[in-house]
């Protein structure tokens, strides 16, 4: 009965876990610094970061205003590390592909 219980409790936790999330705050996006209690700030954040701005068809230096420096940045590409994912020991990275300075398509990985 007590592992009953206590299988119980860990599959409440992981789907509240997995469900957590944060609105999107452009100031705190860009001031982020990955602590141990901030470590998934960015994760939280990027589902609604999507849904409210429409990303594609925005040029870099829009996106430059609204998430700050990338990580890594190359001449058709920004890549915004998201910090953990909850995901047991993975990270995220949002990579953001520009043609002729416009954005064309976001992708999200979780590895």
């Amino acid at each position: 009965m007590k592992t009953l219980i206590l299988s119980f409790v860990a599959i409440i936790l992981l789907i509240v876990s997995c469900s957590e999330k944060k609105d999107f705050n452009s100031n705190v996006w860009k001031n982020w610094t990955e602590t141990e209690s901030t470590m998934n700030t960015r994760w939280l954040m990027y589902k609604d970061l999507l849904k409210k701005y429409k990303l594609k068809g925005v040029s870099k230096d829009s996106i430059l205003q609204l998430l700050g420096k990338p990580n890594v940045q190359t001449k058709s590409k920004y890549q915004y590390f998201l910090g953990a994912t909850g995901k047991g020991v993975n990270t995220g990275t949002m990579t953001i592909i520009f043609d002729n300075g416009i954005v064309i398509d976001i992708i999200i990985t979780d590895g």
